[in-house]
This record gives C-alpha cells, sequence and structure tokens, in this order.
C-alpha cells in the first residue's frame, strides 16, 4: 500500500531556531563519526557506506504503511528496539548513532505516528519528533462496504469522529468536483462513492473529523490508482476488454467479496470468472451483489431471496451491478487490470476453504457434489 497525498498532512512542516552555529556542529559531529567508525575497522568508505546504507535508504522500496506508537517517557534506545522489531530500521547501533549525532532524542514526541517501510531513517526521525497525542489509526480491511468501515468507527472509538458523521461526509457528492475518477451521481444513491474509500490504515486527526478521514481515503485511491494504470486500462488485453475506472472498481469490489483465498491468482480467477461471462452474456450470478443489496454479508441468499426482482441480484440481471459493492484493495484492483486468460466459467469454495474453478455446468456441479460447499 502507497502512502500518497495523505503523507503530505501527517509530515508536517515544523521550524524550530537552529541558530547559526548548529550547521557546523553537525558536520562536526558526522565528521566525527566517520572517524569512530573508520578506527573500529570499517576504513572511511566503508564506514561512509555502512552510514548511507542504515540511515539514508529505506528499509523496503514498496510502500506499506506501519502504525506506531511511542509511549511518554520511552527513551530513544527503546523507540529504536521497538522500529527494529516491526522492521522499520536496520540496524539499532545505526539508530543510537544517528539519533546522538543528530540530538534528535530529546525532540521525540509521545502519540501516534504512521510510518512507511519506505521511509529511511532520518525520515523516521524526522515523523517522530511531530506527534501529536491525540491522534489515532484505524484500519480499514480490504473489501469491506461504507456501512461497514462506519460501523469500525464506532466500534473503535476513534477520537473526533463517529460512524454516522463519516457516512454523511461520505455520502456528499460535492467530492466529484474535486476528484476526477468518482463516478456520476446516480447509481448508489445511498452510497455514491462505495469502491472509492480506499482501505487502508489512516492517522486520524480529531480536528479534520469525518471529513477529513473521507479526504485521506479519497486522496489515497487517487494515489493508488495511478495514471499508468488508467492507460492500462483503456487498452484492450487477450484477457480482458478495455474498461473505465467505474468497472474495474466494480469488478474488484466483487473479487474482494468473494476470494476466499486472498493470492494473486485466486484473485485473478475469480476476475477472469466475470470476464468470461459478460464477454458471453452470461448473468453473473454473483450472491454477494444480492447481499449487498439486501444490506448485510451473510448468511447467503435464501432461494426466496434469490428470485427476487433486486437490481444487485446479478443471478437476474445480466452485466455489472449498478456500483461497487465494497471498496476494493490494491491487489483486487490489480488482478481486474491485469486478470489471466482463462476458460473458466464457474467457480465455488468448497468444506476446506479451496476455490475450485470450472469450465462448464458438468465439471461444476460434479465437483460440488465431491467436495461439498462452504458452509453446507
Amino acid at each position: 500500500m502507497g502512502v500518497g497525498p495523505r503523507d503530505r498532512r501527517r509530515r508536517r512542516v515544523q521550524t524550530r531556531d537552529v541558530g547559526p552555529r548548529a550547521g557546523p556542529r553537525r558536520v562536526r559531529r558526522l565528521i566525527a563519526l566517520v572517524v569512530v567508525l573508520a578506527l573500529l575497522g570499517f576504513g572511511t568508505s566503508r564506514a561512509i557506506d555502512w552510514w548511507n546504507f542504515n540511515v539514508n535508504t529505506p528499509v523496503s522500496s514498496t510502500s506499506h504503511s506501519v502504525p506506531f506508537h511511542v509511549d511518554i517517557g520511552e527513551t530513544s534506545s527503546e523507540i529504536g528496539a521497538e522500529l527494529f522489531n516491526q522492521r522499520l530500521i536496520r540496524s539499532t547501533i545505526a539508530w543510537d548513532l544517528y539519533t546522538r549525532v543528530t540530538n534528535a532524542g530529546p525532540k521525540f514526541q509521545a502519540g501516534s505516528f504512521l510510518l512507511n517501510t519506505n521511509m529511511s531513517m532520518s525520515q523516521i526521525v524526522n515523523s517522530l519528533q511531530h506527534g501529536r497525542p491525540d491522534e489515532k489509526t484505524i484500519t480499514f480491511p480490504e473489501g469491506f462496504p461504507l456501512r461497514y468501515q462506519a460501523q469500525l468507527i464506532d466500534q473503535k472509538q476513534v477520537t473526533g469522529v463517529t460512524g454516522a458523521a463519516y457516512l454523511a461526509a461520505a455520502k456528499d457528492t460535492g467530492w466529484a468536483s474535486l476528484y476526477n475518477f468518482l463516478p456520476p451521481p446516480g447509481t448508489n444513491a445511498d452510497y455514491p462513492y462505495e469502491g472509492y474509500l480506499f482501505p487502508d490504515t489512516y492517522l486520524v486527526d480529531p480536528a479534520a473529523g469525518s471529513r477529513g478521514l473521507v479526504k485521506e481515503q479519497l486522496d489515497q485511491f487517487g494515489a493508488v490508482f495511478t495514471t499508468d494504470w488508467r492507460n492500462q486500462i483503456s487498452r484492450a488485453t487477450d484477457s480482458r476488454p478495455a474498461e473505465d475506472i467505474r468497472s474495474i472498481v466494480i469488478l474488484a469490489s466483487m473479487v474482494d467479496r468473494e476470494a476466499n483465498n486472498k493470492t494473486s491468482t485466486d484473485r485473478g480467477n475469480v476476475c477472469s470468472v466475470y470476464y468470461n461471462r459478460l464477454a458471453s452474456n452470461t448473468p453473473l450470478g454473483v450472491d454477494a451483489t444480492l447481499l449487498y443489496g439486501l444490506g448485510r454479508l451473510s448468511p447467503e441468499p435464501s432461494g426466496t431471496e434469490l428470485a427476487m426482482d433486486n437490481p444487485y441480484n446479478t443471478r437476474k440481471h445480466a452485466g455489472l451491478p449498478p456500483s461497487a459493492i465494497s471498496n476494493p484493495g490494491r491487489a483486487a484492483l490489480l488482478a481486474c487490470i491485469n486478470p489471466p486468460k482463462t476458460n473458466y466459467l464457474f467457480y465455488f469454495t468448497d468444506r476446506a476453504g479451496t476455490t475450485h474453478f470450472e469450465t462448464n455446468q458438468h465439471d461444476f456441479d460434479a465437483d460440488i457434489a465431491k467436495y461439498g460447499t462452504s458452509g453446507s
């Protein structure tokens, strides 16, 4: 998961009176450190390389958000040990040296932070100097419908945000004037931007409230759904037709509700079933869409419900449902942007949790009889 635009708020610009002698003092400290490392047997060149690798190079080139909390009275060494345990830094020795050279330890703030695996040690040190104890993190799982994201907010008792206020902010059609990827109003009267409230971990600013949280989620969707992705989906491939953002989001929202094993293979195969059914004008038959229309995640629809003329009943209505049915994550979106080419038209999950993919009704029925289905 990428960090994207929401980090601009977290990395608030702070000013402090450094003084005319601070620069030369820091340079002298760095020179002294290099000399010490050289005397310890590193050699000047190796000492500089070691320093750059541990201090200036992130642990990972990929983006993964990591909530981090600093308690009141926690020492710099204790903070470094926890950062190492969470794989945010490579070396506690480098941490101790860097925080002493920069005199950063006394400036660390107690509070909640949202760090990232693609941050260097120096960036982490800077972030930890700008904490706010009243900010809390909340993690939205992939594939949660908006109404369940609101319930999670109330369960977590996030300061400054309530589920009702969050839903009200998310329903504001004014967001469409700020984000060109949002669908036109009317496709989902209750939750017009279902599918675009990106699931990730967020640092909630009580002062910004519910609108601030919704804005962060929309910002993050825009950061994840890059221009490159938009260009990709506009071109047909051998496994899918040319698509727009809305169609990809709807497909991915079904994948995140239906793919039992959250692997790239299963996600891709599930989405390939949807593309193959759409290409043959076969109803999708995805029960998760009807459940969304019924306002619940479980249990499975009854026989009476399956016969309902609900717009989200994709057994009765061909094509895509009117809107997304959840807020999909990056993996599901990618699975629908780059699905494998298959001939699959059916899938089911057996009692053991394994998903089976079939090319015809006969094999589908035979394997269900052989393996059973989840919940049966």
